[in-house]
């Protein structure tokens, strides 16, 4: 097409191109995005994260053997305990979210936007957040797990495997999220994007 018509593959070329759209936000705790992982939830572990949209603070990752909308509570908690309450929160649809989105709505008032639901695609710094993870540890628990699997060491219907599962690993899971979140609350930010 280049050799036929330039101009044409020129124009086209710059018509398919990816237009970032600028992200905004009023400073820190002003909009917190919140969100499940469930590359493990295959072995039951399910794990929600919370992240600051100003200054891409870590505020909750935590891994645990359910997605119940009382467990993200607690972790949201526990994050407005150690950084206090953020203006607004940014969630997907999942059900997981609901309490949270309740509290927010109730104790910030639903008028203004205190709780906004949306698709995993507009939840950015989250779901950049969960690409690192996986890179960074998931990765290696979903590939033990596999290998658990495929040598019949853990039959995922057998309620039994699963529960020694969780006593063995959710600790080690969650030391490793803590020394993640603390890795990725210190790292050095080259760019906007975090």
């Amino acid at each position: 097409m280049i050799r036929v018509n330039p101009r044409a593959a020129a124009l086209r070329a710059m018509s398919q191109r990816l237009h970032r759209r600028s992200y905004r936000v009023a400073g820190p705790n002003s909009l917190w995005h919140l969100d499940g992982n469930h590359k493990l939830i295959r072995w039951r572990i399910g794990i929600h994260g919370g992240i600051d949209g100003y200054s891409c603070l870590v505020v909750f990752l935590r891994a645990s053997s359910n997605n119940r909308s009382s467990t993200v509570m607690d972790c949201f908690m526990n994050a407005v305990s150690r950084y206090g309450f953020p203006s607004r929160v940014r969630t997907d649809h999942g059900g997981e979210n609901n309490t949270v989105c309740l509290f927010m709505n109730i104790f910030r008032g639903s008028w203004r936007g205190s709780a906004l639901r949306g698709r995993s695609m507009h939840n950015q710094r989250i779901e950049r957040l969960w690409g690192d993870l996986w890179l960074g540890m998931t990765n290696v628990y979903h590939g033990l797990f596999n290998f658990f699997e495929r040598e019949g060491i853990v039959d995922v219907d057998n309620e039994i495997h699963l529960w020694a599962l969780h006593c063995v690993y959710l600790l080690r899971i969650n030391r490793d999220l803590t020394e993640f979140c603390n890795q990725w609350n210190h790292h050095g930010l080259r760019t906007n994007f975090c």
